[in-house]
């Protein structure tokens, strides 16, 4: 097991050496990655398989280790994480040979944090990686892009809190169980819960407050539309579909089993108000995420805040205590990761041709880049959970539970996100690749084969994980049932709802969908033959042209998209605005720094500072 990190950095020491010689660096980086795969794949089941690095340091009784442990969950995330991540890292190394930017040793860097996160049995391994990845991060987004530092501080200032977070979290589990270890700190938090409710409530709401930054839950939100809207595309692919998901693994692992393990309402006479919590963030980040998606003109921003939504599903599914929606969230992680790969992929390819990512900007691409086009047409259809795509299980196993546990005020919460998608959904395909191609882009052809064979790889999983959802569901109930939870080991081809009697078979439902689009397709060509027209007639609906002002010179009219919706929700985005919250602490931090920078320059401040002193001092002593 322990191969699996040493060669990711020995891989990243060779290519720095040999980056400027293609033939080595090509190889060696598929043939490093494709060996990373190859081990994993062996590791499944073998779960006993461990390694510790012990320390002679101790604090509050435990002594200090470093350890490596194949854990089921984290098995589950590393696969399937390393498999998009080795797709995406390819069409990077592609998308940079028109900048010669040496993107493969950061991308092995951050194959070794990736795995290091999942495969943490302690928490000091845990929270040293976590560190690893957003410093890696923060160099991967500035990368020779100015434009890109104040965003890249951004997350890096969100980061540091959220690891700030988490390390006093990581502490106070310590001096509570007396255990760094993950699972033996689990086991003993729900010992002592009991008897110290107060500061075991603490030690969960410091650790979810570092989790809830990395995975952009609300009031967290608004990193990815700043981020990704600045950071070069091929790396926020990455973080859009596998990095986001790093808040997501560890609630999993251990949050949900320990509230599930207490019996919350007898202990704090309440309802389970943690539970209700995460519920309604999970709520208002769908919602809310969405909302802001339907709104925006730059297709990256766009699907920023639809990364936000979808996380917002998976906290619903955890908040359902319930073991389908606990799966269905689960699924819904590996499901979010390969659709939104796939969308991102497009989305970096159309601005590696055109330099663009203003929506209303672009237009007619499909005549262009068909490839790019069909991977985007089939990721929106996954995202918008339209069988027979990969979208469609997950979102229905949420619901599900959602509805048994009668929490229907989050279902519905779920369904008008989901709903909302087709909107924020449709603009994107409109505004990228149907109406009228501008002038300036006649000329650009498809993306080359490199960049290719990656999104044909994610249409075929995004395919593959819909219609045969046992791909994904098999080794997730397989990694349940290895941890203790009472589950059976899923089927090829269906999906076990939580309401009676509420099974569905997707191959079937396939197999339905096939038969329709062969019918169609009989009905279309037996029918009348079709005319071709210039697109400025088929842009403008049947309407003379002319009378439109359309011509062969004019953008796609996409800008205003939704106004009306706009006008809306306005008033109620403004109030809610986080953005603005935060921004009014930097504003009173930046006067009261300024008040005390003004003190020191006129000499008040050192007098100031030695009276406070003195005053401590005195009341220290007559306290003592």
């Amino acid at each position: 097991m322990v191969e699996i990190f040493i060669i990711p950095l020995v891989t990243a020491f060779l290519l720095a050496i040999f980056i400027r010689n293609k033939k080595v660096v090509w190889p060696l980086f598929l043939i490093s990655n494709l060996y990373i795969l190859l081990k994993l794949w062996t590791l499944f089941g073998k779960w006993e398989i461990e390694k510790t690095i012990y320390t002679n340091y101790e604090l509050f009784g435990a002594k200090l280790s470093f350890t490596l442990s194949n854990n089921p969950l984290g098995w589950y995330f590393a696969f399937f994480s390393a498999v998009i991540t080795l797709v995406i890292s390819v069409f990077s190394l592609g998308f940079n040979q028109k900048t010669k930017e040496n993107v493969a040793p950061i991308w092995m860097l951050i194959i070794f944090s990736n795995l290091g996160i999942f495969f943490a049995a302690d928490w000091i391994t845990f929270f040293m990686m976590w560190e690893l990845m957003g410093w890696t991060s923060f160099f991967a987004i500035t990368n020779g892009r100015d434009k890109a530092l104040n965003e890249a501080k951004y997350y890096l200032v969100l980061s540091l809190l959220g690891a700030s977070s988490m390390l006093i979290g990581i502490i106070l589990l310590g001096a509570l169980t007396g255990s760094f270890e993950i699972f033996a700190s689990a086991y003993g938090l729900v010992q002592v819960f009991y008897s110290e409710k107060a500061l075991s409530i603490a030690a969960i709401m410091l650790l979810l407050f570092a989790f809830f930054i990395k995975s952009a839950i609300f009031p967290f939100y608004m990193w990815p539309s700043k981020v990704y809207a600045v950071g070069p595309e091929d790396y926020i692919t990455f973080m859009s579909s596998v990095m986001i998901k790093y808040g997501i693994y560890p609630i999993a692992m251990f949050i949900v089993p320990v509230v599930g393990s207490l019996d919350l309402p007898k202990i704090l006479n309440t309802a389970n108000w943690i539970q209700y919590f995460v519920g309604y963030l999970g709520a208002i980040s769908a919602v809310l995420g969405t909302i802001l998606a339907i709104f925006q003109t730059d297709m990256k921003k766009l699907f920023a805040y639809s990364s936000v939504a979808n996380m917002g599903y998976i906290l619903l599914g955890f908040a359902s205590m319930n073991i389908v929606g606990f799966e269905g969230a689960l699924f819904h992680a590996v499901n979010h990761m390969v659709l939104k790969a796939a969308i991102f992929l497009t989305l970096a390819a159309v601005i590696f041709r055109t330099g663009e990512s203003e929506m209303h900007k672009l237009g007619g691409l499909v005549y262009r880049m068909p490839i790019t086009f069909l991977t985007f047409l089939l990721g929106i259809i996954a995202a918008a959970g339209i069988p027979p795509l990969n979208g469609f299980g997950s979102k229905w196993m949420i619901i599900q539970a959602l509805m048994s546990q009668k929490m229907i005020i989050f279902a519905i919460a779920m369904i008008f996100a989901s709903t909302g998608a087709f909107m924020y959904l449709f603009r994107a395909l409109a505004s990228i690749f149907l109406g009228q191609l501008p002038d300036r882009f006649k000329d650009i052809k498809e993306v080359p084969l490199t960049m290719l064979i990656p999104m044909i790889i994610m249409m075929i999983g995004m395919l593959l994980i819909g219609v045969v959802p046992g791909v994904v569901m098999k080794p997730l109930t397989t990694a349940l049932r290895a941890v203790g939870y009472n589950v059976n080991i899923a089927s090829w081809t269906s999906l076990e709802g939580a309401l009676k009697n509420s099974t569905i078979d997707l191959t079937l439902v396939f197999l339905i969908f096939l038969g329709g689009f062969v019918i169609s397709a009989i009905m279309y060509i037996l029918g009348n033959k079709s005319e071709t027209v210039p697109q400025e007639d088929n842009y403008t609906g049947g309407e003379y042209p002319e009378e439109w002002g359309v011509n062969a010179d004019r953008f796609n009219y996409s800008y205003s998209f939704y106004q009306p919706f706009k006008e809306m929700f306005e008033p109620l985005l403004e109030k809610i605005s986080i953005d603005e919250f935060f921004a009014s602490i930097g504003r009173n931090f930046e006067y009261m720094s300024a008040t005390v920078q003004g003190l020191f320059r006129r000499g008040e401040g050192a007098v100031l500072l030695f009276s406070i002193g003195v005053l401590l001092l005195i009341l220290g002593g007559w306290i003592i």
